[in-house]
């Protein structure tokens, strides 16, 4: 989803009046988000989206209550059940809170400083970093009323919701509550799945200290018909060249090395583990290997 996209789950509340108290997204399944400040003390609420208003049933306020502070406690958030809203547009989350220097992209409701009415509004912001009222974000402007907007990235996915401006009277720059603190209060099925641990690197030290795991492969001459075989899988003029060198470890790293900087690494390096399970049979290390190049065990 692009962030243009993503504003169509923007929502404006309001007391059942019409009165504006400030903004909110769909999450999806008639579940929106806010912030507690927003709509702490409304025992009725309207949520508005394209033109049509719809009750809130429930709202949660996390916390509960608001405290002696000038700031409403962190994490500052509402969670807002609203029925007549389960089909419409909603917004993806992302699972994780937004780098520093990264851009984010907010998107709510505010009044036109022109003429003064209620409408969509954005902002473009530079996340600073962490600060006491949650993530700092600068070089643009924050307008009253996008309290408990969406902040999204540029794959339009939620990585905060607007906290507050720093300014009243010149509302440049402002926080945002992070998307981390978003995800624990939300019930199954709507925060995203965690994403995948990263693969690691394939490198020359690490695919030589595989090899080196076989005790076969400290043996000169196991190396030497190893390099030979890999030579002949990959057939005429793609052999590998590597010098030879006495040291274990030192030989295996250069096999390495120059199957990763073959012509066609893929094949280079799945031809030094075909041949290497070839010459010493089943091991752990060479799973880890096949694991490490994606390979299937069995292929």
């Amino acid at each position: 989803m692009s962030p243009d996209s993503a504003a169509a789950a923007a929502v404006r509340l309001t007391d059942p009046a019409g009165d504006f108290l400030g903004s909110g997204f769909h999450l999806g399944a008639g579940l929106l988000v806010s912030c507690a400040h927003v709509v702490h003390g409304r025992p009725e609420l309207t949520a508005r989206q394209d033109g049509l208003a719809h009750p809130v049933r429930a709202v949660r306020l996390f916390p509960p209550e608001r405290g002696p502070g000038a700031a409403y406690p962190a994490p500052d958030l509402a969670l807002l059940t609203v029925p007549g809203l389960a089909g419409a547009p909603a917004v993806p989350l992302a699972g994780h809170d937004p780098a520093g220097d990264s851009t984010v992209l907010v998107r709510g409701f505010a009044a036109n400083p022109v003429t003064d009415e209620i409408g969509p509004e954005s902002a473009r912001l530079t996340v600073a970093g962490l600060s006491g009222l949650g993530i700092r974000v600068q070089g643009g402007t924050i307008q009253r009323g996008l309290s408990g907007s969406m902040a999204v990235d540029p794959q339009g996915r939620v990585v905060g919701v607007v906290k507050a401006t720093a300014d009243g009277d010149d509302p440049v720059g402002g926080w945002l509550t992070p998307v981390s603190a978003l995800l624990p209060l939300l019930p199954p099925g709507l925060a995203p799945a965690p994403s995948p641990a990263p693969r690691p690197a394939v490198t020359a030290a690490r695919v030589a200290a595989l090899l080196g795991a076989p005790a076969l492969f400290q043996d000169p001459a196991a190396r030497l018909e190893l390099v030979q075989a890999v030579g002949e899988r990959l057939g005429p003029g793609e052999e590998i060249r590597v010098p030879y060198h006495g040291h274990a470890a030192v030989h295996l790293r250069a096999v390495a090395t120059a199957c990763l900087h073959h012509r066609r690494p893929g094949p280079a390096l799945r031809a030094l583990l075909a041949e290497a399970r070839e010459l010493c049979g089943p091991h752990r290390a060479l799973d880890e290997l096949a694991a490490l190049l994606a390979v299937d065990p069995e292929e």
